[in-house]
């Protein structure tokens, strides 16, 4: 078994189609298939079933897939610990954070570091916190900035900071002239929220479960500004932080009075998973920075 042999399995099961995945690997389609052809020789079982014009794995096929991704992820974070050795000020970052916090937050965070470590490149993304959930198991992201509001195996979270959530409401509707309101005198407003699978929501859920309240969601948005579009226009209410350089002029922000209503925000990371010099950089530039700002609960860890 060779390793391109793997290489070749790997891009079909992927592609699911012989000649987009002869395109993508520059071989010709009859070399890309006695090299699978071979393969299955070998393992003496075949590893795809034909679906029209293209292919799928089947279970043999998934079992063989499942190994050898370890594998050549294994093999991939060989050569980068080796690449690290020899410049451990070089390297590539994958980052992912909540899209609240690409207005301000996350870009003021990235300057900084790469004021001090101006040779590090960065993959950045914004997801929701189930979606970077995912990109930590499978290591695609070394960190993400995120709430913790579900469990999972081998992801560990560490408190950076805690915000308040407020009520955000027209500025045209009757409680705009209100400083503060308690979360049941929303029960029947219409409600204007994230998805399901971001933090904010789920929190969101928790709070009104506990309050023993049914909210009426009229409209699910991925974006807070576009909640927040929603809201300007008096077709809700919405549960949400205070939005750094985002434009609220159409909205008025409530306390809540009762009950507390908070989101706590930390960085999350793979125990599993090969953490590169430089990524281990940006945990202690990130961990330090909100140190020096004074956030309380620093320093405590979570494993789920």
């Amino acid at each position: 078994m060779e390793w391109q042999q793997i290489e070749y399995f790997q891009v079909v099961a992927q592609m699911q189609h012989f000649t987009r995945a002869a395109e993508r690997l520059a071989v010709s389609q009859s070399t890309l298939s006695r090299s699978i052809a071979k393969l299955e020789e070998e393992l003496g079982v075949p590893l795809f079933e034909r679906v029209g014009r293209g292919v799928t794995l089947n279970p043999y096929g998934e079992l063989f897939y499942k190994r050898t991704s370890r594998v050549l992820q294994d093999l991939e974070e060989a050569k980068q610990e080796i690449w690290d050795l020899l410049k451990p000020d070089y390297g590539t970052l994958s980052f992912a954070f909540l899209k609240s916090l690409g207005g301000f937050e996350v870009p003021q965070l990235v300057s900084r570091f790469l004021a001090e470590h101006p040779h590090v490149q960065f993959q950045l993304y914004q997801k929701s916190s189930s979606e970077m959930m995912e990109q930590l198991l499978s290591g695609e992201i070394d960190y993400c900035l995120s709430s913790m509001t579900e469990e999972r195996p081998d992801i560990e979270w560490e408190y950076l900071w805690s915000e308040e959530l407020y009520v955000y409401v027209a500025r045209s509707h009757p409680l705009a002239l209100r400083e503060s309101i308690a979360l049941h005198e929303i029960a029947g407003e219409r409600i204007v929220a994230l998805k399901k699978g971001y933090g904010t929501r789920t929190i969101f859920e928790e709070l009104f479960r506990e309050a023993g309240l049914p909210p009426n969601i009229t409209f699910e948005g991925e974006d807070p500004v576009t909640v927040i579009g929603f809201v300007a226009a008096g077709l809700g209410v919405a549960l949400l932080p205070q939005l750094k350089r985002v434009d609220t002029s159409e909205v008025v922000l409530l306390q809540v009075k009762e009950p507390a209503c908070r989101r706590s925000i930390g960085i999350a990371w793979n125990a599993r998973k090969y953490l590169s010099p430089v990524a281990k950089q940006f945990y202690g530039f990130l961990v330090g920075y909100y140190r020096e700002g004074g956030g309380a609960g620093l320093g405590r860890k979570e494993t789920f």
